[in-house]
């Protein structure tokens, strides 16, 4: 009777630490994975669901154009006031939001102003026409989340919403987006 006992009482331990290891397993909520700077979440959170739209150097704009340009093994954002004559053709004479990084991918990009980022990870600066019509170019702290909701390598799209803010406060565009890709 003793050797019953013991054998069931192995059995029942081997069972319970078969339980905790596939219940924590299953606690695991895998809707969701982060990694540093993204999630996979698509959520927009608090971005407004309208046409993307804010201020570059203290003017208020509509964004006309969003591109994402792969170039050199990393995709170049461009958020601008005025839209090219052809998809991913080159605009001159304009105001955008320009944000690099290494990764194209559905889900959220998030930084922080204070956040310390890799340089050659991801990047963002803003660029405006002075008045003699000159570009200037402004490389300060800046924020972003980008939610990429939806990539459609078949139409060339990219779809989701976008908050890009500096510190200088002179610069700052929020809004829903439909951007042309461009590989």
């Amino acid at each position: 009777m003793e050797n019953k006992i013991k054998k069931t009482a192995i059995i029942l331990s081997a069972l319970a630490v078969a339980l905790i290891i596939t219940g924590a397993g299953c606690k695991k909520d895998s809707s969701t994975t982060t990694e540093k700077n993204w999630t996979s979440a698509t959520d927009k959170g608090s971005i407004k669901d309208t046409a993307i739209s804010g201020k570059i150097n203290g003017k208020n704009v509509t964004i006309a154009n969003v591109t994402v340009k792969k170039w050199d093994n990393e995709y170049d954002w461009s958020f601008s006031n005025q839209a090219p004559s052809d998809a991913c053709g080159v605009v001159t004479g304009n105001d955008a939001v320009n944000l690099s990084m290494k990764k194209l991918q559905k889900g959220t990009f998030e930084k922080k102003v204070d956040e310390e980022v890799e340089f050659n990870d991801y990047s963002s600066y803003y660029y405006y026409s002075q008045e003699d019509g000159t570009p200037m170019s402004i490389n300060t702290d800046w924020s972003a989340k980008v939610v990429i909701k939806n990539i459609d390598k078949a139409k060339k799209k990219v779809t989701g919403w976008a908050d890009i803010s500096y510190d200088d406060k002179k610069t700052s565009i929020s809004g829903s987006f439909t951007a042309d890709l461009c590989e």
